[in-house]
């Protein structure tokens, strides 16, 4: 990679680090999985901190959690029944048939489903009222693991791309090939998940 692009993207991050922390975080609260893959390239790079990263993945993570709870129990008392809450819910049977009787792992696993599937969850279990002990567990004990696996997948990116190349450009461009293959390998995680994740091929215990 050539030293002065290097120093001076470096540079620039370094500056605007808290900028960058605040982005991570609330790329966490919308979705996640881009900004905590990136949060790992960047710390990989040693642009930022490692910790402070993961800090704010968790703090993301959590502000998600509260406020897709929140959201569902304003939901149920004020819109229960409306068409929009229908569909949420058949989103989320279709992929966690076991929603209902087994949360813990519904919950657990969705953080790891395709994009979106998350917030759906998140938001369905206040407006069924999902017990905060469980819900609360299964969050943390996700959160955790998410935030570890994908920073880790951010070293890996940013290791592996500057193993291939130093040049700054191709370097980009190795990264935006991974990025590439991780979302088609999300789709067919998804497409797998959807052909067989039928209500009597899971038989989840907490």
């Amino acid at each position: 990679m050539d030293h002065a692009s290097i120093e001076v993207i470096r540079h620039f991050i370094e500056i605007h680090a808290i900028f960058i922390y605040f982005i991570i975080f609330f790329g966490v609260v919308i979705e996640g999985e881009v900004a905590v893959i990136f949060a790992g390239i960047f710390s990989y790079l040693g642009f930022i901190d490692i910790f402070i990263s993961f800090t704010s993945v968790i703090s993301g993570g959590i502000a998600k959690s509260l406020i897709g709870y929140s959201l569902g129990c304003y939901l149920n008392k004020n819109h229960s029944h409306k068409p929009f809450v229908n569909r949420i819910e058949r989103r989320i049977y279709h992929f966690l048939p076991h929603f209902k009787d087994k949360p813990f792992w519904s919950i657990f696993m969705s953080r790891f489903l395709i994009l979106g599937i998350g917030w759906f969850t998140v938001v369905l279990s206040g407006y069924k009222r999902i017990a905060l002990s469980i819900y609360a567990k299964a969050e943390a004990y996700s959160l955790v693991l998410w935030t570890i696996g994908y920073l880790a997948l951010g070293h890996f990116f940013g290791f592996t791309a500057l193993a291939i190349s130093k040049d700054i450009r191709k370097f980009l461009v190795v990264i935006l090939i991974f990025f590439i293959i991780f979302f088609i390998i999300e789709k067919i995680i998804a497409f797998v998940v959807e052909l067989f994740n039928e209500p009597d091929n899971l038989d989840f215990k907490e």
